[in-house]
């Protein structure tokens, strides 16, 4: 499928299956079935592309009443929402702010190898939908060997493999019973200073804290101390994709009407119709899907007439939103060590400590991929790429000796700032309830909501995006059809 990337709104169109609504087309979706293992999802998603060619038309062209659903968003539950309902015979168009599909699905190929500026990984291959889809779109994968790891601590020497084991080993128990020492309304980062005094001084416990909860959830200071171990995870490896997690939403995207350039600004639901408001058109129609981030909804980039409700309204600014960049440094010849992750313990723990090998990911150039996380990610939007670079180099220069070549190329993310996410994902604050996610999945009318953040199992991941699209489709499908 081509890529139409424009600088301004344009359509997207390419002929959807099932474009006529029929009452013997159309299947009752089943949450309880499509939550299986992801078999039905993989299934409905891919039965139902079709191939097509990319069809470029004026923008304001007014399509109102030839569309049953409005999707507002076009990263992974967006997607998925639409082809869901798509494969019920309903009339279904996806309303893109950016100029292009994918959300925080963004894969970087201008340096000809394939960069994940967003999410790169399948969080547990068992069960995982993400894994079944990955299947049929024919995107490879690879499982990371988190274990092949090189560990330096400042100053240049290693730390050994049974130090870096026994600190692992030290802090999966500090995480197996902070639970027992919190309190609503208390941080991650009191309670260990409070109860674990000096764990976060320490190299490698800093590290693992910066790696395993900073990373994967949030900032420690804002990190709820009664909800960080909250969540379902699926059993098996963790994988990465080796060409570009944008090959999913390519697939799923396959066959929809996208239209990208158009932002959403307004929706209004009489109790009848659903209005939808961009800066150019207004579309009625009978529902909508909205799938915007978190950080889009807590910048109240959108309004909603009736206004949302004050449970939902807490939820929004109740749960934490966390800043992840990444970053890809390119040399002409590899000069680290051969192990799939590389480690750094820092005194600046969420910046540039953790490495990914290119050559781990078959990328086929000399590559290292890192992280800034939470305040460091923040601070860093705001600095040039020399500067970053010479923070990478004090990095490894330490690690690796003083005549190290700078990098002959770079790509990073800036999620914080980007006007289409304001940040990265969700996570359970010092002021989030387990029941803000329920808030935040709840249908308010005919308009719905999906994205990882309304996921109570599953926040934070693409598989938790993915099985909202399914989970808010099957809502727009009971009620309408």
């Amino acid at each position: 499928m081509s890529r139409l990337e424009p600088d301004g709104p344009s359509w997207r169109t390419v002929p959807a299956v099932s474009s006529t609504p029929s009452s013997q087309a159309r299947l009752r979706l089943s949450r309880r079935a499509m939550l299986q293992l992801g078999v039905v999802s993989v299934a409905a998603l891919s039965a139902s592309c079709a191939e097509g060619d990319d069809e470029v038309t004026d923008s304001t062209d007014d399509v109102s009443g030839t569309v049953d659903v409005i999707v507002v968003g076009a990263g992974i539950a967006g997607l998925t929402a639409a082809r869901a309902l798509a494969g019920t015979g309903l009339r279904v168009m996806v309303l893109e702010a950016s100029s292009r599909i994918g959300g925080r699905l963004r894969t970087d190929r201008s340096l000809g190898i394939p960069f994940d500026m967003g999410a790169s990984w399948i969080h547990g291959t068992e069960g995982n939908p993400i894994t079944a889809l990955a299947a049929a779109a024919g995107a490879p994968t690879i499982e990371l060997d988190e274990d092949e790891v090189t560990a330096y601590r400042m100053g240049g020497s290693r730390w050994s493999g049974g130090e870096y084991r026994a600190a692992r080993v030290a802090f999966e128990e500090v995480l197996d019973t902070m639970v027992d020492q919190a309190a609503p309304g208390v941080s991650v980062a009191d309670v260990l200073d409070a109860d674990w005094p000096g764990h976060r001084d320490d190299p490698l416990s800093a590290f693992f804290l910066s790696t395993f909860l900073t990373f994967d959830l949030g900032d420690l200071d804002q990190l709820s101390s009664v909800l960080y171990d909250e969540g379902d995870e699926f059993g098996g490896l963790e994988a990465m994709m080796t060409d570009g997690y944008d090959r999913l939403a390519d697939h799923v995207a396959e066959g929809l009407d996208i239209r990208l350039g158009a932002a959403v600004t307004g929706i209004v639901d009489d109790g009848e119709i659903v209005t939808v408001q961009t800066d150019t058109t207004a579309f009625v129609v009978r529902a909508a899907v909205v799938t915007v981030p978190l950080g889009v909804l807590k910048a109240r980039r959108v309004a909603f007439e009736p206004p949302l409700d004050p449970a939902r309204e807490a939820a929004i600014e109740g749960l934490g939103f966390n800043c992840v960049d990444k970053f890809l440094f390119m040399w002409d010849e590899p000069f680290w060590d051969d192990t799939d992750v590389i480690a750094y313990t820092s005194d600046r723990s969420d910046l540039f400590t953790y490495f990914v090998n290119g050559e781990a990911l078959a990328l086929g150039s000399a590559a290292l991929i890192t992280f800034a996380y939470a305040d460091e990610a923040r601070a860093g939007e705001g600095r040039s790429d020399e500067e970053l670079i010479d923070l990478l180099m004090t990095n490894l220069t330490d690690m690796y000796g003083p005549d190290l070549p700078r990098p002959t190329a770079m790509r990073r993310s800036s999620w914080g700032t980007d006007p289409f996410t304001l940040g990265s994902y969700s996570f359970p604050s010092t002021t989030t309830e387990m029941a803000d996610f329920d808030a935040l999945a709840a249908p308010h009318g005919r308009v719905h909501f999906a994205g990882e953040h309304t996921s109570r199992e599953y926040f934070g991941t693409v598989h938790g995006a993915h099985l909202s699209g399914l989970r808010a489709a099957d809502e727009v499908a009971d009620a309408l059809t």
